[in-house]
């Protein structure tokens, strides 16, 4: 009997496959462990009958050749593979066209970011630098007449907001660091990674849980709440980067080796490269290989002011243990952790032992897990004051 895997490995393995795709994990889950049935069990597992022979000996034919190919598809995909990361890695050191184009984030956003977490921030001082956003009062908008911000008057009428100012208002200087911080995020996530349709929704499932748990660490730990909700969405920023470059590259990079076996009359490899798609588990490896790491540049990048979390990034990427990081790095590190857990237990991906095996490896402070326990990770905990 194999040995059960280390808590922190299986929670890795389980959340990279709910990442790609949730029925998969779910079958995945559920094949954990069992013996792996040969073609020949799987044929008689549909029959009451004994297979014949010759059956047997068809299927165990069918099954070589079957495997023959794949070997040789799987062969193919690795070259592929290669050339992916070799021009990804290269990508990643031009952190201005990861920022910029990659992204598409501008030197604005930061500078607001920074002016919502002045003490002394006003409603007057920010709209300028929100007005310097190109995108934001139209995202802000959308955000607000969603039905759970929507308001209404002492009359029962609907309070329309059609301006910048009244708009900021509408949430409030004490949201604003948190709405900023949300409204950029999801600018930037991936839109078509097929054939992973819901990789951007696991992606801000991750960073919005992520963002919530740290915020409510912190918070009980004294620290600021509010560095602690954009350190803990932001360092998506890299698993974001990695999933568009490799959509991108893996469509350029097979197109251009299409060509080259069609000019090479190498009709093999090429029917081969028709049959690929891209490879999700070799998405999860690129992301395990260069995700905070790009994080941590693109943080930099961003050359924030006021929003004291570079450092804290650094701290995160170095993989240091918590006894040597500081306090703001080991709240995300234990928010990042908490979320996972929740994420998989919302999707009974998890069991109770593995649950609690998981928790207890965060080393939470005491009443921390109370506190998280009641806390909804899906949706913004905005505080409106009295209207």
């Amino acid at each position: 009997m194999s040995q059960p895997l280390p808590i922190d490995q299986l929670i890795k393995i389980r959340f990279d496959d709910l990442f790609l795709d949730l029925k998969q994990a779910q079958q995945n889950l559920m094949q954990d462990g069992k013996p792996k049935l040969s073609k020949i069990e799987i044929a008689q597992s549909k029959t009451a009958r004994s297979l014949l022979r010759v059956e047997k000996q068809a299927i165990q034919e069918k099954d070589l050749n079957i495997k023959s190919e794949l070997s040789f598809i799987n062969s193919i995909s690795d070259q592929v593979n290669s050339e992916i990361q070799t021009q990804l890695a290269a990508s990643l050191i031009d952190v201005d066209f990861l920022y910029n184009k990659v992204l598409g984030l501008d030197s604005a956003t930061p500078q607001l970011l920074d002016a919502t977490s002045l003490k002394a921030a006003t409603i007057s001082s920010i709209e300028p630098l929100a007005a310097n956003v190109p995108w934001f009062y139209n995202d802000l908008l959308k955000m607000i007449n969603q039905p759970k911000y929507r308001r209404t008057d002492s009359k029962g009428k609907l309070v329309v907001v059609d301006n910048m100012r009244a708009a900021l208002g509408f949430f409030g200087i004490e949201n604003l660091t948190t709405v900023v911080t949300c409204l950029a995020f999801r600018r930037v996530l991936p839109q078509i990674t097929d054939p992973y349709p819901t990789i951007k929704t696991r992606i801000w499932e991750e960073a919005l849980a992520s963002a919530l748990a740290s915020k409510k660490i912190a918070r009980a730990a004294g620290l600021n709440h509010n560095h602690a909700f954009c350190l803990g969405m932001f360092r998506q920023l890299g698993k974001i980067v990695i999933t568009k470059l490799y959509f991108r590259i893996f469509d350029s990079v097979q197109i251009q080796a299409l060509k080259e076996t069609e000019a090479a009359r190498k009709h093999d490899e090429h029917l081969a490269l028709l049959k690929l798609t891209p490879s999700g588990h070799f998405l999860n490896h690129l992301n395990s290989e260069y995700a905070l790491k790009t994080s941590t540049q693109l943080i930099q990048k961003m050359d924030l002011k006021r929003v004291f979390i570079g450092n804290a990034m650094q701290e995160l990427v170095e993989n240091k243990c918590a006894a040597d990081i500081s306090a703001l790095a080991k709240a995300v590190e234990q928010g990042h952790g908490y979320a996972q857990y929740r994420i998989l237990k919302s999707y009974k991906l998890i069991d109770l032992q593995q649950s609690k095996d998981f928790v207890r490896s965060l080393n939470m402070p005491k009443g921390y897990l109370e506190i998280l326990k009641n806390t909804d990770l899906r949706t913004l905990d905005l505080t409106f004051g009295a209207e």
